[in-house]
């Protein structure tokens, strides 16, 4: 049982027993931590030494100690205070050993912050009563693209991004990958190229390699891809589609501005040719410049999701569809590929919508990824570092000698998903990078430890942790 002090106290003289060969240094101070818990000479509240001077003292790198304090964090023994320090926490669970079953959820995924107002967690937890009350007719189909209410709350939530569309034009899907995959299905003919940013979405790699569609990279700049590329594309090589994430793009982050988005607009128009707009994160920043769904509609198959706003766990996305025939083509294949979106997701986000509860989890994700954000800019350096304030996701390049692969590999089962730059690339050679999320830690003091994590090894040779 652990004993709980009533105040804090400072235990600069813990030094760990970490003189175990068979499991990396890092794991044994986790494990020495977990002991002296369990055995009382850790107790709650208490300050551990910093990670400089227990390094200091067992005559080891910093970042080893900092690997061991974050694992000890994602085993809930420990906690970080923004500025503070790290402390025993006072409820710590029950330690466990190494060999546990690790948690299974999958951190490469790009996700918000979970939603930390306690306010906003008890009206989500109130909200699924509109679920039980719509039984039995959430269990039953619907109609393809969504029932006449649920396509009213899209049409509400899109205005929120200057989209004026009316309901036979918007349609309720399964996520954002089942509306792309429908799209990429359907525009265009087989032959017809893909054009996309060089450095692109994984997603939409999958799911041009799933439908044997061929995509081709275009040279981009800080605003974007350049027109002055796809003008080219489109006349040399059939490119009749373009894939555009224009809105805090994944992974480098960028926002394309009006003049670039307008520009790409007039070399579509001139040669005819269909823009897929993944607005996944364009709800994130309070401001910014309209979507092209809202600057060329007759030409912009646009998509955005309630999995990057609001909750991975909501699958629902909005797909937007000129209203021409290739609509009916995207209708007829969005049935082929799901039938329909969730009725109980799909009860919950329209709920959502009109109750103001997704304005309410909207702002609180803000927040929390603002926090997150200064967290990273704290601690890397800003030369290293392409991101937004917006953004729960940020771009990293790598100086020597650390590599991509070794960073990934070292980085493994901390809180940041960390991503190697390989999977987003299209006809260039993979860049030494990675795309860091911030949202996948469970608390701003997890993020922490683990931004400091990756400071540390960013100052140090791979070889020496």
């Amino acid at each position: 049982m652990v004993v709980k002090n009533k105040t804090s106290q400072r235990r600069d003289d813990w030094l760990p027993d970490v003189e175990r060969a068979d499991i990396p240094i890092y794991l044994a101070v986790a494990e020495a931590i977990a002991a002296d818990i369990q055995d009382g000479r850790l107790r709650g509240g208490d300050h551990l030494p910093t990670q400089r001077t227990l390094a200091k003292r067992l005559n080891l790198d910093v970042t080893t100690v900092a690997r061991g304090y974050s694992e000890a964090a994602r085993r809930g023994l420990v906690e970080a205070r923004v500025g503070a320090g790290t402390f025993v926490r006072r409820s710590s669970p029950q330690p466990t050993r190494v060999g546990r079953q690790f948690d299974l959820a999958d951190r490469s995924m790009n996700q918000p912050p979970d939603v930390a107002d306690p306010d906003v967690l008890t009206a989500i937890a109130d909200s699924f009563h509109v679920v039980s009350e719509s039984m039995p007719s959430v269990l039953r189909y619907q109609p393809l693209g969504g029932s006449m209410r649920d396509r009213a709350a899209a049409i509400r939530w899109l205005s929120n991004r200057g989209i004026d569309a009316g309901p036979e034009a918007v349609y309720v899907t399964a996520g954002a990958h089942v509306a792309l995959g429908a799209i990429v299905a359907k525009i265009g003919s087989p032959d017809d190229v893909i054009g996309c940013d060089q450095i692109t979405y994984s997603g939409i790699k999958e799911v041009a390699s799933t439908l044997r569609r061929r995509l081709m990279g275009l040279p981009g700049d800080a605003h974007g891809m350049l027109p002055a590329a796809l003008d080219r594309a489109a006349r040399e090589n059939r490119v009749r589609v373009v894939y555009l994430n224009p809105t805090l793009r994944n992974p480098t982050v960028e926002t394309m501005p009006i003049q670039r988005r307008s520009e790409i607009v007039q070399v579509a128009r001139k040669h005819g040719i269909a823009i897929i707009e993944d607005d996944a994160y364009g709800m994130l920043p309070t401001a910014g410049p309209p979507p092209f769904a809202a600057l060329a509609p007759e030409i912009t198959f646009y998509v955005t999701t309630l999995a990057k706003c609001l909750a991975p766990g909501l699958r629902i996305a909005y797909l937007v569809a000129p209203r021409d025939q290739r609509a009916s083509g995207v209708l007829s294949a969005l049935r082929a590929v799901s039938v329909m979106a969730s009725p109980v997701c799909a009860t919950l986000a329209t709920h959502w919508i009109e109750s103001g509860l997704a304005d309410a989890v909207l702002a609180s994700v803000r927040s929390s990824t603002r926090a997150r954000q200064r967290l990273l800019k704290r601690y890397l350096p800003a030369d290293i570092v392409q991101t937004d304030e917006h953004a729960f996701h940020a771009w990293i390049r790598l100086e020597k000698p650390w590599t991509r692969a070794h960073l990934v590999d070292w980085m493994r089962g901390y809180a940041l998903g960390v991503v190697a730059s390989d999977r987003f690339c299209v006809d260039i050679e993979a860049p030494e990078a990675l795309r860091v999320c911030l949202g996948g830690a469970a608390s701003l003091q997890e993020t922490e430890l683990a931004i400091q994590a990756l400071w540390g090894a960013l100052q140090t040779e791979p070889n020496a942790i």
